[in-house]
């Protein structure tokens, strides 16, 4: 009998055992899986340094340097981010997402005008732009694919898109005013790698938000 009971002992410890392993196993590799998941899809978060936005961006990219040879920061920049890429910088293959914030305030007082009648007069001039020989735009065969109403920060936003044909550049700018500032999101980039990096762009642009 005795016997008996140390065989099933052993039976059940045989069977037990290597399954309690399998889900330990399983366990784990759901655990690593849900890991990378997360690692994959997290992102970075820039705050502005005055603390007026902040936005996430994925972990391929990188804020862009201020030292360097392409113009990525003018007067009114705030924020410039790129991917982090394996080949060399040029102008022909870089994608760039930058922020400019300039004071309006005083602009919307002396013209009496509303944000929106601003930023429909802003884009207007814009689109202008593309015909006249004297601007930087005059002589790219500019194609425009989008002129819209959208939102930024959950502010009211025109947004252009357009194709610089004669050099391939794929371009989106968005204008909203807040607190007096009007912010200009631009992305720009290669047409060739649109379809890769625009979803990307959409998901950096959702994500900002004006700080209270």
């Amino acid at each position: 009998m005795i016997s008996l009971l140390i065989m099933h002992a052993k039976l059940v410890i045989f069977v037990f055992l290597p399954l309690s392993l399998l889900l330990l196993l399983i366990g784990t590799m759901n655990f690593q899986q849900g890991y990378v998941e997360a690692q994959s899809n997290s992102t970075q978060t820039f705050t502005a340094p005055n603390h007026t936005f902040n936005l996430n961006y994925p972990l391929d990219w990188e804020i862009a340097p201020r030292n360097s040879t392409f113009p990525y920061y003018g007067e009114t920049t705030a924020l410039a981010l790129r991917p982090i890429m394996d080949e060399p910088v040029t102008p022909l293959n870089e994608t760039l997402f930058s922020i400019s914030v300039s004071d309006v305030k005083r602009l919307l007082e002396d013209n009496e005008s509303l944000p929106e009648e601003f930023l429909d007069k802003l884009v207007s001039d814009k689109i202008s732009s593309f015909e006249d020989p004297s601007s930087t735009y005059g002589n790219l065969n500019v194609k425009l694919l989008g002129n819209n109403y959208t939102t930024l920060g959950d502010q009211p936003a025109k947004e252009l898109t357009f194709l610089s044909q004669n050099i391939g550049t794929f371009e989106v700018d968005t204008y909203t005013i807040y607190n007096g500032q009007l912010y200009h999101v631009n992305f720009m980039g290669p047409q060739s790698k649109m379809s890769e990096m625009y979803k990307q762009f959409q998901q950096i642009k959702d994500s900002f938000r004006f700080s209270p």
